[in-house]
């Protein structure tokens, strides 16, 4: 039978879903949750106390040694992406300082070093230079669903679904779905579902600029910043990528949606993953094993998109 439970954390809905006959799920289903909670308390920028917070303070700081560990999973993924993707870009220079939910947006100005390279580590000390801060809010989510689903797979979970806003890892199977769990992809300029596609065992992330966006002095901003650039102003509207790790799709559709359009497919297959591209000119485009591999089908359309 299944087993559910949806909690707000992390500025997101969290949903864990098992299948399982054991009546402890629930409780199991809470460890997961707890687990969540300790993410958002040591690296929320919004929390005053966080671990990350008092970094980006003090600049120096012993942390934990899974606070080591997303800062390793962070640096590899800046270089694999040649610098697409940085924790150090500033949202808070955009206004971007507090909860979402709270729509205040007022702009901040401050000299910011984004030379991610430049960070020191020397044992669990980290060092951040002058006019750096850290901000893990383009991983962190992915890296934590990886590690829920590996701590469902030590409770001897096999069929399970996490879900923390959109960051997903589908295990085994759903009993309303052949093969997996369908999953819904939506069209950026209606936020309609307009296809689906069945995923097992992998993990599938979006990220996009028609969500979290705002306007200041009649400019409009969103939440994803290129950092190579320091502005945001793109040709994708949003970006969906399946890949073996929730971590990989997270973090590698920030590098996607701020290089060119014409380049993101040849960079998503390069990367050994499939995914769709949604442009801000209203073309869909998606690689050609993403039909075959995950049985993608499309609904309807208004006739707003153009597929490529």
């Amino acid at each position: 039978m299944p087993y559910s439970e949806t909690r707000k954390l992390l500025g997101t809905s969290i949903e864990v879903t098992v299948l399982s006959e054991d009546t402890k799920t629930p409780e199991r289903i809470g460890y997961v949750f707890d687990y969540f909670s300790s993410i958002e308390q040591e690296f929320s920028r919004f929390l005053p106390e966080s671990s990350l917070s008092l970094l980006n303070t003090y600049k120096k700081m012993s942390v934990s040694q899974r606070f080591l560990e997303l800062m390793d999973v962070s640096k590899k993924m800046h270089r694999e992406t040649n610098g697409l993707f940085n924790p150090l870009v500033s949202v808070e220079k955009l206004g971007y300082a507090h909860s979402f939910e709270q729509w205040d947006f007022e702009p901040t100005e401050w000299p910011i070093d984004t030379d991610f390279e430049a960070i020191r580590i020397a044992g669990d000390t980290i060092t951040l230079q002058p006019g750096q801060s850290l901000d893990f809010g383009g991983i962190a989510k992915g890296w934590a669903v990886d590690n829920a689903a590996l701590l469902l797979r030590m409770f001897g979970y096999d069929d399970f679904f996490v879900n923390a806003g959109g960051d997903i890892y589908a295990s085994g199977n759903n009993d309303e779905a052949s093969g997996g769990w369908v999953i819904g992809i939506e069209n950026p300029f209606t936020e309609e579902i307009i296809a689906s596609l069945i995923l097992q065992d992998a993990a599938i992330a979006t990220s996009g600029s028609y969500k979290r966006k705002w306007d200041i002095d009649r400019k409009k901003y969103h939440h994803l910043i290129n950092p190579l650039t320091g502005g945001n102003e793109n040709a994708i509207m949003s970006v969906t990528l399946v890949a073996s790790s929730c971590t990989d799709s997270d973090g590698f559709t920030k590098s996607i949606f701020n290089a060119p359009a014409s380049e993101g497919l040849r960079l998503i297959e390069q990367k050994g993953m499939e995914g769709l591209i949604f442009t801000v000119s209203g073309k869909l485009l998606y690689t050609k094993g993403l039909r075959e591999k995950y049985r993608l089908d499309f609904f309807e359309t208004d006739g707003q998109l153009s597929f490529v």
